[in-house]
């Protein structure tokens, strides 16, 4: 008799443990199921809610804090809605931010007294949030003899990935939010390949500038 009610007892703590991992996997299912932007903005929601609560006896600068909030939740954004590879935390800025030496994520438009100087073809955004991807000094990026044709085949890479607006003249490429993840995260590694090929390239146009300094010499 014994024997037969721990047995029975083993099988229903078998029962309970699987049971006990269906709740626990139904459960983080359920939270992953959430964007981290969701959670976040609804915990900042709750947080500011009990602080202006209490904002009579609250040491805390609540607006800063919630200027704050919405930052950080801009950076979620960009990283989840947009898909851009970066660090939420690592945003500053609800408008302008920028990424390195060459890349903008800003607001365009009228509204924010801001336009493209010389657009391709006359259009103008329309208030957007856009990715600039400009070269104030054109070739010189690549060296001080200012190489051209390299140039002209890493702008030409750039514009393949269809940029809403395009500035020629200044070198500079507009990409909507909803196209900017691809460039954005390949950017980089296509500018080393330039620069690596810039390297190689580089040797040549010096030779070959040696060579026409010598016949200049020799005439």
């Amino acid at each position: 008799m014994g024997n037969q009610n721990e047995s029975n007892l083993y099988e229903l703590k078998k029962v309970e443990n699987k049971f006990g991992k269906v709740i626990s996997i139904t459960y983080l299912c359920i939270i992953k199921s959430k964007s981290i932007m969701e959670t976040t903005k609804k915990a900042y929601a709750e947080i500011l809610k009990v602080l202006k609560k209490h904002k009579d006896i609250c040491i805390f600068d609540i607006e800063d804090l919630e200027r704050k909030a919405k930052i950080h939740l801009f950076g979620l954004q960009l990283k989840e809605e947009y898909g851009l590879d970066i660090d939420p935390k690592c945003i500053y800025d609800l408008h302008y931010q920028r990424f390195g030496n060459f890349m903008v994520i800003d607001w365009f438009g009228e509204k924010y007294r801001k336009t493209i100087s010389w657009s391709d073809d006359g259009r103008q955004p329309d208030d957007e949030l856009l990715l600039k991807i400009g070269f104030s000094t054109g070739a010189y990026i690549f060296g001080e003899d200012y190489p051209t044709d390299l140039f002209q085949k890493f702008f030409l890479e750039l514009k393949s990935y269809n940029p809403k607006y395009i500035d020629s003249h200044n070198s500079s490429l507009y990409f909507s939010m909803d196209n900017a993840k691809e460039i954005f995260n390949k950017f980089n590694d296509i500018l080393l390949k330039y620069k690596k090929i810039n390297e190689e390239d580089y040797k040549r146009r010096q030779i070959e500038e040696l060579k026409k300094q010598l016949e200049n010499l020799q005439k």
